[in-house]
């Protein structure tokens, strides 16, 4: 990977500097003797980085990385969450506020995911389970994405309410390439082609994710309008009807009461004029507006 950025066309570095607002990395093969600025693709990358340890027994492949581009999400609004190399997972974990976020997350957590041919599956799926789960529970709210290079494994086996918006084929005919969110159809996807030596296509994944406002249907207030004869006709409607009715017909004084506010709502509602205001409208809040 120190030579990605070497060997990258015109095209690929058009795609890495206007298409890219997070890149993903899988086996990595870095190590501590790569320094940070070798793999970088541009200086207003950030990289994140996790290599293979010796814990993990890999004495090759493996490592997996980060980069976040500083015009969508600064370092001030960066934090890393976790970070894992066992023999059957590898795993990073990011947490980013970026610029601009639809109001219904709190926070996006990108989590990049490598789990090789040899490793045992369901020990894997458990782990990244585990670390799911605490991410959910400490940041709720917070928008979640996995992805990563996950071979015969399948997330979904562990954690039923993700859905993988890769469908195309990434690597000989099979998707060993996953991304996962909590959200249905929220990605498109797109194949490109592989970046240097890889031999993985490049997955290029533009949001589809509709605001939650914009999924709902419109919803509009009614409001009264107060004008000045509005007290004096609604005054005229009380001293109209007839309040030995509402005094026979109630038990105590809470039903009379309530029987009583019933006919002034009402009355606010026929003999009063309305306005339809859509809600988030700044415009139906006037002097004269009254609810």
């Amino acid at each position: 990977m120190s030579s990605l950025w070497k060997t990258m066309t015109n095209g690929h570095r058009a795609r890495v500097n206007f298409q890219r607002d997070i890149r993903c990395f899988t086996k990595t093969w870095l190590n501590t003797a790569v320094l940070d600025h070798t793999i970088q693709p541009a200086k207003f990358f950030l990289v994140h980085r996790m290599d293979r340890t010796m814990e993990s027994g890999k004495t090759r492949e493996g490592g997996v990385c980060l980069m976040v581009n500083n015009s969508w999400c600064d370092s001030a609004s960066f934090s890393p969450l976790s970070r894992s190399c066992s023999p059957n997972l590898e795993i990073l974990t990011i947490k980013c506020r970026p610029f601009y976020l639809p109001q219904e997350f709190s926070s996006v957590i990108v989590s990049t995911i490598y789990i090789q041919p040899q490793a045992d599956t369901d020990t894997a799926l458990w782990e990244l389970h585990e670390d799911l789960t605490l991410h959910q529970t400490q940041h709720h709210g917070a928008a979640l994405i996995v992805v990563g290079n996950f071979n015969s494994a399948h997330i979904r086996c562990a954690v039923p309410n993700f859905h993988q918006h890769i469908t195309s084929p990434t690597r000989a005919g099979r998707t060993l390439d996953h991304c996962y969110t909590q959200f249905k159809d929220c990605y498109k996807t797109q194949s490109r082609s592989p970046f240097g030596k890889s031999d993985h296509a490049a997955i290029f994944l533009m949001p589809r994710y509709k605001q939650r406002l914009k999924q709902e249907d419109p919803v509009q207030w009614k409001v009264a309008r107060w004008m000045d004869q509005s007290l004096v006709t609604l005054q005229d409607t009380v001293d109209d009807a007839d309040s030995d009715i509402f005094r026979h017909g109630s038990d105590d004084i809470n039903e009379f009461m309530e029987a009583v506010l019933g006919l002034k709502r009402m009355a606010q509602f026929t003999k009063l004029s309305s306005e339809n205001f859509p809600i988030r409208s700044r415009g139906w809040i006037k002097p004269s507006t009254m609810l």
